[in-house]
């Protein structure tokens, strides 16, 4: 009895204090340390090599010491032309049904210019044999310089094929004519490369948890007061050893909040789902990332990113404008529906949707889908554009040739396709494209003008009035027999000034429409102060040239993570909504100058003034400026911040008010508008002022644009130096009543050319007296002659160069000088120098007393004459 009860009494003892086996998600590790093992062949443990077209026998793998990411071994693999595969037994990882697994490896390369190191993976049945649809591929990659370090790859599947038993992981080195797909069959001619290397080593195989983030809002958009909400549902076999960290940073990078715990408190959906609310605290206005990182026992399993924005109001919804659209021709037919939910946010009055494409036929894949949607959008004033991308595969008979193929078919196939779509959905689609923007085929390829020629006929006899654009890429020159509406795509390289040239050069053809597509810059090749000013300076730049429909990339993204569609916004969303909701209806009066280097453009709404206004000058630095800008004036960054002008009482009582300028641009709104518009009309009739000796004669304007008689008095004040007669005048103008005087200008022999200034001073009385100034901007210099300088240390001695040019239709005789200080005036001819000519003079000033802040001056003088022309410049 007594044995008996010592046996009972340690059995319970044992079982209190036995400890459960630890829990390990690992299903394999491959490092490649096998001589340990007992591994003496050059193979490693349990790989096979794959045969077939392309990959020779005698390109091989081996392990090998002379690289490791760990360890001291690695699987290495040579080219010696075609491609190299390996795969691992996949009967060594078995699977569980409904289980998502990750792998990853580490892999190192020699620079490659044509092949590729992959990792690969996918389901195999009870046989070994892989499963169809159940592949997953890594992100090709080769190194591009000698230094490269071993680079992460990785890739992710999910064991819900019914028949999957396996797991089967490959790796190797491809040569182009493995990954690159092609439509010449075996005509095809690709390059390889002969020689190169492949390194790979620690690879694991992980059995991780399904992780799928998301927002109850469109779109992740949340009002300025809400504490936004991220609700997090993770699908696995066993979840109780996980625990999940939360970062959320700024545009910047900058972390702005971060969470850490366990799943205890996650509500339970069904066997190994769980689902969890984190809840942020408010956030000031911007673009974020929230990144949720997962692990097990203190192991990462993989990390998920949702992209989020707090917008500066709560949500309000501007009226659309018809010059505003968004090109969502990117976004695949599942990312439609939520369209009618996040346009009214941008103001945008139409949208590009790629009806036909390589995705297919949306007639096809969602018709109902697709009818409901043009509903939706004309009932909140949005239309769209249906893109013809790329003829539909159910048209091409399994063929990739795209719109030559499509010609060679038998014609009644797609005309009556397109027929249908026509005359189906006639009254929500009215204008049409054929490709897609930026597409540089119809303008460099004739068979493809010969193409939309056929299509755009074919629309004619469908349609009374056919509205059918054809990209054109803004690089060429708008020639020749242009389509009836011209989608100019205009690339980033093209700076946002130079826009309204691209508009000119075919606003004035009254029987073409153009549709104007923005492309932003790369943000990998940019910086983001540089994206955002360059966006907004577009947006600005095409509406003050006149553009009536300005098309721009929908700042959202659509992609699928873990078989669930996931909707994002990018930054460029609150950039573009601040542009287009804030101009919205509003007319582009003019310039505005204000002070020099300060680029200001007035637009009226209502009665109401914008001013979009920027430094171009200031680099990243900012100045002041005092204004009168009326009663409330309101300042409105690029992110939808609004923040009122404050002033100090000797302002108020002034009716100014002060604010900081920099690069980037921003608006003024409620400002008065008809003091705005005064402003923008003060000019000279001429601004280049022609530098010879003699009085130059100019006319001086300005514009009432107020409802009532205007009376005041405008003084001039030149440059120093300068005589200006007369300088003050007084005037009395009614509504609508243009100033305009004489005046002549007269300066000294030695002004240096180049952009000067005349402020013109306005004293006006209204309700209030009201004083401001205005800056006139000229230029000295002369039309026919050009002169550039560089003056350069060479030692103790200062180098000159002078290179003159004459733009006239005449020849030019000038005596070129420089003139450095304690030197002697040094002086070259320039004689009967031709039209469209160019000449370089040097001069050498020997053994110089340097001083840090000695310039150079130079010019030409006119043989024969009184024009002259000055320049200084610091030596470089």
């Amino acid at each position: 009895m007594r044995a008996l009860l010592f046996i009972f009494t340690t059995l319970l003892t044992a079982a209190a204090f036995a400890q459960p086996a630890p829990l390990s998600r690992v299903l394999r590790t491959i490092d490649y340390e096998e001589r340990e093992l007992g591994n003496v062949e050059d193979l490693p443990m349990h790989w096979n090599k794959v045969q077939g077209p392309g990959m020779p026998h005698y390109v091989n793998g081996k392990l090998t010491s002379d690289q490791h990411h760990g360890g001291k071994f690695s699987f290495r693999m040579d080219l010696n032309g075609g491609s190299v595969l390996y795969r691992y037994d996949p009967r060594l990882m078995s699977v569980r049904h409904g289980a998502h697994y990750r792998v990853e490896t580490f892999v190192r390369t020699t620079v490659m210019r044509h092949a590729r190191a992959r990792l690969a993976a996918c389901l195999t049945d009870i046989d070994g044999r892989p499963l169809a649809g159940t592949w997953s591929y890594s992100p090709l990659f080769a190194a591009t310089d000698d230094q490269a370090e071993w680079q992460p790859v990785a890739v992710e599947l999910t064991a819900d094929h019914p028949q999957a038993a396996y797991l089967l992981v490959e790796i190797g080195v491809l040569q182009p004519e493995k990954y690159r797909p092609t439509s010449l069959g075996e005509r095809a001619i690709f390059p390889q490369d002969i020689n190169g290397t492949a390194w790979f080593d620690d690879l694991v195989v992980w059995q991780v948890p399904q992780v799928f983030l998301s927002t109850d809002q469109p779109g992740n958009l949340f009002p300025r007061s809400a504490s936004p909400q991220i609700r997090v549902l993770v699908n696995d076999r066993f979840t109780d050893d996980l625990a999940a960290q939360l970062r959320v940073c700024d545009a910047e990078g900058r972390c702005v909040y971060q969470h850490s715990g366990s799943l205890e408190n996650a509500r339970t959906l069904g066997d190994g789902e769980k689902e969890f609310v984190l809840t942020i605290p408010a956030l000031p206005a911007g673009w974020y990332r929230a990144q949720l990182a997962m692990t097990s026992q203190k192991v990462p399993l993989g990390t998920q990113t949702l992209d989020f924005v707090v917008l500066a109001d709560e949500g309000t919804i501007t009226p659309p404008d018809p010059r505003f659209g968004l090109i969502a021709t990117k976004l695949p037919f599942a990312g439609w529906s939520e369209l009618p939910q996040l346009l009214p946010y941008l103001a945008a009055a139409r949208v590009k949707l790629g009806v036909w494409s390589d995705q297919g036929d949306v007639q096809q894949v969602d018709s109902a889908g697709f009818d409901d949607l043009l509903e939706k959008l004309t009932a909140i004033g949005i239309t769209p554009t249906a893109c013809l991308l790329q003829p539909p595969p159910s048209l091409l008979a399994g063929g990739t040739g795209g719109w030559k193929q499509l010609m060679l078919m038998p014609s009644q196939l797609w005309r009556d396709r397109l027929a249908y779509m026509v005359a189906r959905h006639a009254n929500h689609l009215d204008r049409w494209q054929l490709g897609e923007d930026g597409s540089d085929a119809f303008v460099t390829d004739p068979a493809m003008r010969e193409i939309y020629r056929t299509i755009y006929k074919e629309f004619t006899d469908l349609v009374q009035h056919p509205d059918l654009a054809m990209p054109w890429p803004a690089w060429y020159d708008l020639e020749g027999q242009l389509p009836a509406t011209v989608a100019l795509s205009v690339p980033a390289t093209v700076l946002p000034s130079q826009l309204p040239l691209y508009i000119s050069d075919l606003g004035n053809r009254s029987d073409h429409h153009l549709s104007l597509s923005l492309q932003t810059l790369d943000e990998t090749a940019y910086g983001r102060p540089m994206r955002m000013r360059d966006l907004a300076q577009r947006v600005i730049y095409a509406l003050s040239a006149g553009a009536q429909r300005i098309d721009l990339p929908l700042p959202f993204a659509v992609s699928q993570v873990n078989g669930r569609w996931t909707r994002q916004p990018s930054e460029d969303f609150l950039m573009m909504r601040t542009l287009l909701t804030t101009l919205s209806g509003a007319a582009y009066v003019g310039r505005v100058p204000i002070a020099e280097g300060v680029e200001a453009f007035l637009f009226e709404r209502n009665g109401e003034g914008i001013l979009a206004l920027w430094d171009r000058d200031s680099g990243q630095a900012k100045r002041t400026l005092t204004l009168n800008l009326g009663k409330n004036p309101r300042r409105v960054d690029l992110w939808g911040n609004c923040t009122p002008l404050l002033a100090d009482a000797q302002q108020r009582q002034q009716g100014q008010v002060s604010f900081e300028l920099g690069p980037m641009p921003f608006f003024l709104l409620d400002i008065d508008g008809r003091m705005a518009q005064l402003r923008s009309s003060v000019a000279l009739d001429r601004p280049l002022v022609e530098s010879s000796f003699q009085a130059h004669s100019r006319k001086i304007r300005f514009v009432n644009p107020y409802r009532q008689a205007l009376a005041g008095t405008l003084r001039l004040r030149a440059p120093s130096g300068w005589l200006l007669s007369p300088p003050t005048f007084s005037f009395t103008l009614n509504p609508g009543e243009t100033f305009q005087r004489d005046i002549t200008l007269e300066f000294p022999y030695n002004s240096f050319a180049g952009s000067k200034t005349i402020d013109a001073e306005f004293s006006l009385q209204l309700e209030q007296p009201v004083q401001f100034t205005v800056p006139i901007q000229l230029r000295l210099g002369l039309s026919d002659v050009g002169m550039q300088t560089l003056a350069l240390r060479d030692g103790d001695d200062v180098l000159v160069q002078q290179v003159i040019s004459n733009y006239g239709d005449k020849p030019i005789s000038y005596s070129a000088f420089a003139v450095f200080p304690g030197q002697a005036r040094q002086e070259r001819l320039v004689t009967d120098l031709e039209p469209g000519r160019s000449i370089i003079k040097r001069y050498r000033f020997v053994k110089v007393r340097w001083d840090a802040d000695a310039k150079v001056r130079a010019g030409v003088k006119e043989l024969n004459g009184t024009r002259i022309l000055n320049d200084e410049l610091a030596v470089q």
